[in-house]
């Protein structure tokens, strides 16, 4: 199968490196695939270039290129190929792109309640198909060392990576008064009340309280435009919630990303590295004894931190959900519960506090992670797909 794939603007370059290591997957299971950079100078001569011959299918993240036309037609319906991609974000960040009319669409996302919002949502019956896809571990190519040697010389207890966000903004309070701003308020209020409510679910129970009426097709198409908003304000939420808890414990955490600058200063115990860029946090989860995994608004499905840091050698902490729970043991991943925040502090203490315990979990988890959770095995799963609808 021949598949072209876009690479296009990252924030930390995690999904250019997905892209890297995609294509390299593809290729060691026999497949042509093709990069293009669309950041790059020649893109539109790249892009030109890697339609001949005609691929089977064109691969992106996030709906990038969905889009594209010629002479008012889908360009993938003008070529004859599949359209494929992975919303790494929640579905109502990307309403506009799962909108694009293209023939054989093929949307792939990393959290079951998202396969749930768009087979609900009215625009997703346009889909020629979607199915789950939880981001593969990105990986260096010096597989990590997993002895107890090796792990004792780990000089980062705990480690986090992301960007801090600081309190929830709240967008829908500008609005005049009325019912639309009457559910945004309760969905937003739902959702930071329980960290595990899909906002599919946070918008039914709203309806159903506020117009008496339960969500049906024709109100999920008129909310999900502005879904965006309360789902944002449940992600920033639930994560400043984590911080300010392990802030005022005192618990030492080397940090990562945009942000934390103030942050930091306001918490003794939050050592900031920098930036950061992806590729910098492989080397870094090779130095780290704990990763802290927070899901981003993931109620169901998988993070690519989760399975980068465990190949990576690293034991995680993460926020528990159904997913991991299918996917991981307690020995191979440990977990926390939002109800339970004030417990966290403890948690990395007692996790941290018995090194051979933490490096057997390790261990546990990188055996797992590199047997089902690579690009290679993901990359099996698109072809997969993408053949089910040529």
């Amino acid at each position: 199968m021949r598949i072209v794939l876009y690479k296009g603007q990252s924030q930390y370059g995690s999904l250019r490196l997905h892209v890297d290591q995609l294509a390299r997957a593809l290729a060691e299971l026999g497949h042509d695939a093709l990069v293009v950079d669309l950041t790059a100078p020649d893109a539109n001569d790249a892009l030109k270039a890697s339609f001949a011959p005609r691929p089977d299918a064109v691969f992106a993240f996030g709906g990038v290129g969905a889009e594209i036309q010629s002479n008012g037609v889908s360009l993938y319906d003008v070529l004859g190929c599949v359209y494929a991609t992975l919303h790494v974000d929640n579905p109502v960040h990307h309403i506009g792109r799962l909108s694009a009319r293209v023939g054989r669409h093929v949307a792939f996302f990393l959290d079951r309640s998202h396969l749930e919002f768009v087979r609900a949502w009215p625009g997703g019956a346009a889909l020629a198909a979607t199915a789950l896809l939880p981001p593969g571990a990105n990986e260096l190519a010096e597989p990590a060392d997993l002895s107890d040697a090796a792990f004792a010389r780990r000089d980062i207890p705990l480690l986090f990576t992301g960007t801090y966000r600081g309190a929830p903004a709240t967008p829908w309070r500008a609005q005049p008064e009325g019912a639309v701003k009457t559910i945004m308020e309760e969905v937003a209020r739902r959702m930071a009340a329980d960290a595990r409510l899909p906002i599919l679910k946070a918008l039914d129970a709203t309806l159903r309280q506020v117009l008496n009426a339960p969500l049906t097709p024709d109100l999920l198409g008129k909310f999900a435009p502005v879904l965006h908003q309360p789902q944002l304000y449940a992600e920033a939420f639930h994560r400043n919630a984590l911080i300010e808890v392990l802030g005022e414990a005192g618990t030492p955490v080397c940090v990562y990303g945009l942000g934390w600058g103030a942050l930091t200063e306001r918490f003794a115990s939050f050592a900031w590295g920098g930036e950061g860029s992806f590729e910098e946090t492989l080397s870094l989860l090779r130095r780290a004894r704990l990763v802290l995994n927070v899901n981003n608004g993931f109620v169901d499905g998988g993070h690519e931190r989760v399975f980068t840091a465990l190949c990576g050698g690293a034991a995680v902490l993460s926020d528990a959900n159904p997913f991991y729970a299918d996917a991981f043991t307690p020995a191979e991943l440990a977990t926390y519960d939002w109800k339970k925040l004030d417990a966290v502090p403890g948690q990395i203490a007692a996790l941290l506090a018995d090194e051979a315990a933490l490096a057997a979990r390790a261990r546990a988890g990188a055996t797992r992670a590199l047997a089902e959770h690579t690009w290679r095995a993901r990359a099996q799963t698109i072809v997969e797909t993408i053949r089910a609808v040529q």
